[in-house]
């Protein structure tokens, strides 16, 4: 493994810092976290641009605050509601066209945004409902990161992450984990499949049973402050810093590429984050 040849996610380049993307979807509490960091540390990191998915969100006053531009279009005023076609295969297939046309025309915006200001916006992130395809995941190929409430470094007999999609901590949970963290990964054009580059700290259940969806949650909003943003920020300073590589050519069991980080391969599972080793102070709402 000390022999892989890594490729940086991304080449610090003095004077100049990491200019992100954020995808919010709804309170924006990753939004802050990154805001948060890129206060702390303006020489490594900026907040370029906002998108939404949605209106009247509290990540767009977040985003107005700050003087952060936006860009927000009603999903489901163009492409309707998942659970309205999800039983009728003519029309997920118009739902799913959609949903790629959406994301294309997401990009020609941030493509003119560039141009017009004759910059280039080196990172996404998503904080966001929808799941990316066509150009827009093309144009951010291995420069687009994603939180994951489950531990995705957890899988099945046959290899497969357990705890992907929506509500993984209600069936981490259900499943019998006494403790949940938060992964951030790279962005594959899978459901939940990319890299892992670090998983926040464990947070441990003190719930009762059995478990229900508003105890799971209740937990959840617990999990975002010890273990969301806290990875969050880790992956954002990392990357900005040339910390986090990439083999081209070494993979997992699984087709995930082998991570580095500061030069010494990762592991499938990333970096571990502990809650005593953690130093940036994360954002609550």
């Amino acid at each position: 493994m000390r022999h892989i040849q890594f490729k940086k996610l991304y080449i610090p380049q003095k004077g100049k810092p990491m200019n992100v993307i954020v995808f919010a979807s709804g309170s924006g509490g990753n939004l802050q976290a990154s805001i948060d960091l890129s206060l702390m540390r303006p020489d490594l990191l900026k907040v370029g641009l906002v998108v939404t998915d949605r209106l009247g969100i509290f990540a767009i006053d977040i985003a107005h605050k700050y003087q952060i531009p936006v860009i927000a279009i009603d999903f489901e005023k163009k492409c309707g509601l998942w659970n309205e076609n999800k039983k009728n295969s003519e029309k997920i297939l118009r739902y799913q066209q959609c949903a790629i046309q959406y994301h294309n025309d997401i990009l020609k915006r941030i493509r003119k945004i560039e141009e017009k200001n004759t910059i280039c916006f080196d990172l996404a992130v998503l904080s966001y409902h929808r799941w990316i395809h066509g150009d827009l995941y093309t144009y951010f190929h291995e420069r687009m990161i994603n939180q994951h409430a489950g531990d995705l470094n957890i899988v099945n007999d046959r290899n497969v992450r357990r705890y992907v999609g929506i509500n993984p901590v209600l069936y981490a949970l259900k499943a019998g984990e006494k403790m949940t963290r938060t992964t951030t990964f790279l962005v594959r054009d899978g459901h939940d499949t990319g890299e892992i580059l670090c998983q926040g700290p464990w947070v441990d259940y003190t719930g009762s049973c059995p478990i229900t969806i508003q105890k799971s949650y209740e937990h959840e909003l617990i999990q975002k402050r010890e273990s969301d943003w806290p990875s969050l920020q880790f992956a954002l300073k990392h990357i900005a810093q040339g910390d986090f590589g990439i083999s081209k050519k070494h993979i997992h069991i699984d087709g995930c590429k082998v991570i580095s980080f500061k030069g010494e391969p990762t592991g499938y599972a990333g970096v571990h984050l502990e809650k005593s080793t953690y130093k940036l102070t994360p954002y609550y709402e």
